[in-house]
């Protein structure tokens, strides 16, 4: 049976990044790299834009701590962390990363680290496909499951304004003009909510298109909510809003 390819992204100061691509292809023909950048913010784009299964992430970064971008993206793929420290352990183990790697890096853990990331996305596509099989057996129903720490809360989809992200968490805009806080993060309730109707606008939020009151061109691109608050659309986004809306 074939091995899986696996999309591998590095997020690396530059002195560190040809070491770790020397052994990854010499040791990982299943793993298919799709960059490497040393800056948080290029890092979260291009994480959020191709989804890799696993990403190797340094945590001492020349312009900030690796966990930020963990923190902006959690939960949106399989972080690996390398580290010339030890003392980032615990913050890691709190963000269920797939393994904390002390540099030099060992080839052994190394190998254990990209079979746990295999093993979870392989699962994960499990999953999925018994998901999608059962909204095809059962049709969508119109709520939405908001858990937090102490109940399960339960809202009708066509309540919903915006979703926006808040780390780990989701804050739901509510047409009602409640908020609610649900312990998920936004990726997992972008998958539990019909695309016809759902727009994800940006990293940080996901609207509901039948709330739009317009768009707004002037000062960058704004969806403007008929409530009266303005939510930005970037600027890679905006081939797939005009696709969306049938203007293309």
């Amino acid at each position: 049976m074939m091995t899986p390819e696996l999309k591998a992204f590095v997020v690396e100061n530059e002195v560190s990044y040809g070491g770790l691509e020397f052994v990854l292809k010499k040791y990982f023909p299943e793993i298919k790299l799709l960059g490497f950048t040393e800056d948080i913010e290029k890092a979260t784009d291009m994480i959020y834009t191709h989804e890799p299964d696993i990403v190797f992430l340094e945590t001492e970064l020349n312009n900030g701590c690796g966990f930020q971008i963990i923190e902006n993206l959690w939960k949106k793929s399989n972080f690996v962390i390398t580290s010339n420290v030890d003392n980032h352990a615990l913050k890691a183990i709190s963000f269920d990363v797939m393994a904390y790697l002390l540099k030099p890096l060992n080839l052994d853990d190394l190998i254990l680290a990209v079979d746990k990331a295999k093993l979870k996305v392989r699962l994960a596509q499990e999953k999925q496909f018994l998901k999608n099989s059962k909204v095809r057996e059962e049709g969508d129903i119109n709520v939405l499951a908001l858990p937090s720490m102490d109940k399960i809360e339960l809202i009708e989809k066509s309540q919903i304004v915006y979703l926006k992200a808040e780390g780990r968490y989701t804050r739901f805009m509510l047409s009602t003009g409640k908020t609610k806080l649900a312990s998920r993060n936004l990726g997992e309730f972008e998958k539990l909510l019909d695309s016809k109707t759902f727009f994800r606008t940006h990293h940080s939020f996901i609207v509901n298109l039948a709330q739009v009151q317009n768009i707004n061109k002037a000062d960058g691109i704004y969806l403007q909510l008929k409530m009266g608050e303005s939510i930005p659309v970037a600027k890679r986004k905006l081939n797939a809003l005009s696709r969306f809306l049938k203007l293309k």
